[in-house]
């Protein structure tokens, strides 16, 4: 299956999946990150995000897993922001789970103070804590000059899933893994459905350094 955007394989620059990149932190490498996700069958959140991710007094959480939609022969700049190693899920797994696209609005424009008003309003006093607003606040970033720091995010397209996101192994589209270690990976997986010591993943495995030609016939039809 072609890697377009609902099936039409000519619109390159769209996907039709999102990707999550694990990296190294203090004490973990990005394969064992992946592995624990793996096994755990959730990405948990991270840190507050969107517009409202300075308020702690609201309902719903602002806290949030992150993807990307970036097309998957486009992802060098993430591997390098991050590892080889990720997950891929097709678009409809993460909004079936109340995922979404960031809504990217420049900072300092006419929609970006309509939605600082709308979040003013909810605020109170008093504060309206289960306002509809804050269910929306994740999915929104404000880019832009702040005190001579750019911030510019929007080449990652990214997704965000408030709360983070549980799935099944039949959810996964793909897994990144570098080459080199398909064989290993595959062996791990099939070991572990044999022994019944945790979940096994059939999918395809995909080095995202591959190019696209490779990538293409690595996905199932």
């Amino acid at each position: 299956m072609a890697l377009g955007y609902r099936g039409n394989a000519t619109w390159r620059d769209m996907s039709e999946y999102v990707v999550h990149f694990t990296k190294e932190v203090t004490g973990r490498s990005a394969y064992d990150s992946m592995m624990m996700i793996l096994s755990g069958l959730r990405l948990e959140p991270g840190l507050p995000l969107g517009a409202a991710r300075k308020l702690g007094a609201i309902t719903p959480p602002q806290s949030s897993t992150c993807l990307s939609e970036i097309p998957l022969d486009r992802l060098d700049r993430l591997v390098a922001r991050r590892s080889q190693y990720g997950i891929g899920f097709r678009q409809d797994v993460v909004t079936a789970a109340g995922g979404g696209r960031v809504w990217y609005v420049d900072r300092d424009t006419a929609l970006a103070n309509a939605v600082w008003d709308a979040m003013k309003a909810a605020s109170g006093p008093p504060m309206q804590a289960d306002h509809p607003i804050w269910r929306l606040t994740p999915f929104i970033d404000f880019p832009g000059d702040y005190e001579g720091t750019q911030y510019r995010f929007e080449w990652e397209r990214e997704w965000r899933v408030p709360g983070g996101l549980e799935f099944k192994p039949e959810q996964v589209a793909f897994l990144f893994i570098p080459e080199e270690l398909h064989a290993n990976a595959r062996e791990f997986f099939d070991e572990a459905r044999a022994e019944h010591r945790g979940p096994c993943y059939d999918c395809p495995f995909i080095d995202p350094l591959w190019p696209d030609e490779a990538i293409q016939a690595a996905l199932p039809d």
